[in-house]
């Protein structure tokens, strides 16, 4: 028979035919039989083949068109563009169907279920308005920071530097749902500070919108954690969204640059990431280990162009290279602005929210706490959700003088006349009154009732929930001392909590069972991590007052024999010990915890601790602790004195620790102020005078303890000068305000004796990645040539100082050598003052040299230095050829 032009066509596109068009199979049996080109008996046939798959009946269609002839082969190739063009079109608005259906589910996985949701509402309903916005830092890369402290620590010092680009949300969402730029965007932020309610907002608004192109994929890191089997990232992909199985693989492969995925909580993940020895993998349906999935995403090299949106606490940030982050941005938390607002959301009225805002505005160290979110919403929770009832001071204030310190001067005089009308003015009285609230107002069960009535049956509902407190307080104890922050049922189990109604109050649930492959058994978290710190202190409080061995609450359990056995064995062990000197060994060995751990992720306990060792602090919670005779051990009655002395003691002792960090001697400042120390209001007024200059007696430095001024000068993150001149600030002075050091625009510190170790002091802080140093003076230091060869080598790491002022600190010709070094390379100092240094001829030559190589100085101030009249005819000859630098010379 002979082979016709179409017949022949066929045969020679047969592989294309096959590869190209078996997906419209279905359409083109129906369109070929109804032309007739095929028979009932064909359909059949080809139908018949199906088992093996469709390319295998494309192939038997194409050998019946060739056995029917030359007119059936005319009439496929005559079909074959328009049953294509139909079947892309409505294969066009099955996909369009399946992704809005992807909008609907992401957006219901993603309701409004964390701190920056300001009023509760269904997810059917508008949430136009109901955010609370927040603020960005942003930048491209990152560096990681060197200060070793509790990362609430640190909030409040990006609104002082603002070195960065400030942003809000709007700008973020527009830079990765907007742009057409790819790569990974990182977002670092402390706990509670919102990332995982930014990551809501974004898919929530995005799902809103009709006219973005880009598809979003969110996964957590939680989540990821439990695959514990290799798999390939298809699969995985297919397993968490299995309603875009259809479509799902044609969409990665062809345009993964459509595709914004956001992988949640980076710090939670508990594998390893070897970006230098992952072998490189860019196949998606290749079957790898999850951590090795996570690292070639990141590198691009899987789903190259796709848009990353990672996020993550700022420990853990460093666990990608700074090199492969294109976009970085810190969460800065809520603005003052922001966090007014705030309030006047979430209140019931106006009135309850100036109320509430009074009392924290008019306290610097709830203010600074307030910059992040989740303690807005704890505040708000024990001040508002019946705190006049908790305290009833607490909304009593007006507000206060926003200068200084305001009332954080003087936190025993703001306490009120008598301990049950005091109102919270610490960090610990906050969360006292936050536990409260949540124990009278938020337990499913309690809810029958006035505020009145409920607040008189307080103490015997505290009394009541005391065990199952006292279990959560233990396993969040022993949670913070291995660092985990994430609990299994087994952990609940072991400590009784598997089904309480108190724990699900305070625990959040994560991974439900019904969630695909994923899930393999359940994961609990405390709502915020701050109410893990405050838990566990509960509990070392309340076991070490009630002569019990906070650590004995801490083993699994045993059955009641051996627990009832060991109690007696213990208890006649105490009996032959002084029960005051066993508690305050206890409380010493809490403190020491802060000491020993320097990440500082122990600092808040201690705080905590400092604070409910308070009677009046701890009377909030009045019920909870025990009202037997122990309680002489902290002079519980109703003292002048509401602080333990042996407490404050050993506080004080831990500030004259040479062992001891700055960071944490800040931190035992930060103590002494949850301790209400009487004596710290008079301390930090004496340093408000030290700051604003009216009074530079150096007599008196000897006594100083420069922590104290730390701690001041972080309560106040408006300050931009620091200036200390002539106060006797030595070497070790200024190593205590390493913490601080780098935040301020200026650093003034002339006329004091710091020399070569304090140069070794600043010159840490000129490398610290957070430095925001402008205009360095350090006149009359004493520096002499190794302070300044110290100094030299920090400031060509550095690109922040421009104005440098060093008179009068002896640094000779050998000096000059060094700064003309400094200057061949350094293209950030605009300004250089060396009146009274020593310096001859010789010096004067060694930096005109180097100014040849340097055109970024603008002013280079000499006078009264050793210079003959030749010496300063060349330097008044060399500015004349340069009319941009402004030499200054006179013999």
């Amino acid at each position: 028979m002979d082979v016709g032009p179409c017949s022949a066509e066929i045969q020679q596109r047969r592989v294309e035919l096959v590869e190209d068009y078996s997906k419209h199979l279905t359409r083109l049996l129906d369109v070929l039989f109804n032309v007739g080109a095929v028979t009932e008996e064909d359909l059949s046939l080809i139908r018949g083949s199906a088992v093996l798959g469709e390319r295998e009946c494309m192939r038997v269609l194409l050998d019946v068109l060739h056995g029917r002839g030359e007119e059936s082969c005319r009439a496929f190739l005559y079909i074959l563009p328009s049953v294509q063009d139909e079947t892309t079109k409505l294969g066009q608005a099955n996909r369009q169907e399946h992704l809005k259906k992807h909008k609907d589910i992401l957006a219901r996985q993603h309701g409004l279920l964390d701190y920056l949701s300001i009023r509760g509402q269904t997810l059917g309903q508008d949430q136009t308005g109901c955010w609370t916005d927040i603020t960005f830092s942003r930048q491209a890369g990152y560096a990681s920071s060197s200060q070793r402290r509790h990362e609430s620590a640190g909030v409040g010092d990006a609104f002082r530097t603002h070195a960065d680009e400030i942003c809000i949300f709007k700008d973020v969402y527009e830079n990765l749902l907007c742009s057409p730029a790819s790569g990974v965007n990182m977002l670092s932020g402390v706990a509670g500070s919102g990332k995982t309610t930014v990551v809501r907002r974004l898919v929530r608004e995005w799902a809103a919108e009709t006219n973005l192109s880009k598809i979003i994929l969110s996964l957590s890191f939680r989540e990821l954690n439990l695959i514990t089997q290799e798999q390939s990232l298809q699969d995985l992909l297919l397993d968490h969204y299995i309603h875009l199985k259809p479509f799902l693989h044609e969409l990665l492969n062809s345009n993964p640059t459509q595709f914004l995925l956001i992988l949640d909580g980076l710090d939670e993940f508990c594998y390893p990431l070897n970006f230098e020895h992952t072998p490189k993998c860019s196949d998606p349906e290749r079957v790898q280990p999850i951590q090795s999935i996570v690292v070639n995403l990141i590198k691009g090299n899987l789903l190259p162009g796709v848009s990353i949106f990672l996020t993550s606490r700022p420990h853990a940030v460093s666990k990608v290279p700074p090199v492969l982050v294109s976009q970085f941005y810190s969460l800065l938390g809520f603005s003052v602005a922001q966090q007014k607002q705030y309030f006047e959301q979430n209140c019931s009225s106006p009135e309850a929210a100036d109320a509430v805002w009074a009392s924290v505005s008019s306290h610097k160290p709830l203010l600074l706490m307030c910059h992040i979110p989740a303690f807005c919403w704890i505040v708000s929770t024990a001040l508002h959700d019946g705190g006049s009832f908790l305290c009833p001071d607490s909304i009593s204030a007006k507000p206060g003088n926003k200068e200084g310190l305001g009332e954080t001067n003087q936190p025993n005089s703001s306490l009120g006349s008598s301990e049950e009308n005091s109102k919270p003015v610490t960090i610990s009285g906050i969360y006292c009154c936050f536990v409260k609230s949540v124990l009278l107002f938020h337990v499913q069960g309690r809810s029958e009732g006035s505020h009145h009535t409920r607040l008189q049956h307080a103490p015997h509902v505290l009394g009541e929930m005391q065990p199952i407190l006292k279990s959560l307080g233990a396993m969040a104890f022993k949670g913070l001392l291995e660092r985990r922050f994430i609990f299994e049922s087994s952990d609940l189990n072991s400590f009784n909590l598997d089904s309480t109604k108190l724990s699900q109050v305070f625990l959040s649930e994560i991974l439900k069972e019904d969630r695909a492959s994923l899930t393999f058994e359940k994961g609990f978290h405390f709502i915020h991590t701050s109410v893990q710190e405050f838990l566990a202190a509960l509990y070392y409080v309340l076991q070490s007052i009630s002569g019990s061995d906070p650590f004995s609450g801490l083993k699994p359990s045993t059955g009641r024999y051996l627990q009832s056995a060991f109690k007696q064995m213990a208890s006649a062990v105490n009996k032959f010990s002084r029960p005051q000197h066993l508690f305050r060994r206890r409380i010493k060995k809490a403190l020491h915890y802060g000491e020993r751990h320097q990440s500082g992720h122990m600092d808040l306990f201690c705080r905590f601790v400092s604070g409910l060792l308070v009677p009046r602090t701890r009377l909030i919670l009045n019920g909870f602790f025990p009202d037997g005779p122990k309680m002489h051990l902290l002079r519980c009655h109703p003292s002048p004195d509401p602080t333990p002395p042996f407490l404050l003691h050993l506080l004080h002792s831990q500030l004259q620790s040479s062992t001891l960090s700055p960071e944490r001697q800040v931190n035992v400042c930060h103590c002494l102020y949850e301790a209400q120390d009487p004596g710290l209001s008079q301390r930090l007024q004496s340093w408000m005078k030290v700051l604003s200059q009216q009074t530079s007696d150096q007599s008196d430095s000897v006594n100083r303890d420069w922590s104290e001024l730390a701690f001041l000068l972080q309560l106040n993150p408006d300050l931009q000068v620091l200036n200390l001149d002539a106060q006797g600030l030595d070497a070790q002075g200024l190593y205590q305000l390493l913490p601080v050091l780098p935040l301020f625009s200026t650093l003034s510190l002339g006329q004091n004796p710091l020399g070569s170790e304090g140069a070794s002091v600043l010159s840490l802080v000129l490398r610290n990645p957070d430095c925001c140093i402008q205009r360095l003076w350090v006149v009359a230091t004493g520096l002499g040539c190794e302070g300044l060869k110290i100094l030299v080598e920090a400031l060509k790491e550095n690109h922040t100082v421009t104005d440098l002022r060093m008179a009068i600190n002896k640094i000779g010709d050998v000096g000059a050598g060094y700064l003309a070094d400094l200057l061949r390379t350094n293209r950030t100092l605009t300004d250089i003052r060396l009146r009274d240094n020593l310096v001859t001829d010789k010096g004067a030559e060694v930096l005109m040299a180097a100014l040849k190589e340097n055109t970024t100085l603008e002013y280079l101030w000499l006078f009264d230095n050793k210079f003959t009249k030749d010496g300063v005819k060349k330097l008044k000859e060399f500015a004349n050829t340069r009319p941009n630098l402004d030499i200054k010379v006179c013999i």
